[in-house]
C-alpha cells in the first residue's frame, strides 16, 4: 500500500525540507507539506479515538 503522506511525514521527521521532500514524491514543496499535515491530522484522530479516558 502506498501512503504518500506517511512518505512526506517521514522524510519530514528525518530531516528533509519541503523542497526536497517534493522533488523527491515529485510535487511542489506546498504539496508536500499539505501531505504531511493530512497525517498528522490522521493519525492523531486515530489516536484520540482508541485512547481510554483516564478519569
Amino acid at each position: 500500500m502506498i501512503d504518500d503522506e506517511r512518505d512526506a511525514w517521514t522524510m519530514r521527521d528525518a530531516g528533509a525540507d519541503w523542497k526536497q521532500i517534493g522533488a523527491e514524491m515529485g510535487c511542489s514543496a506546498a504539496t508536500a507539506q499539505a501531505l504531511s499535515t493530512a497525517y498528522e491530522r490522521r493519525t492523531d484522530e486515530r489516536a484520540a479515538q482508541e485512547q481510554m479516558g483516564l478519569f
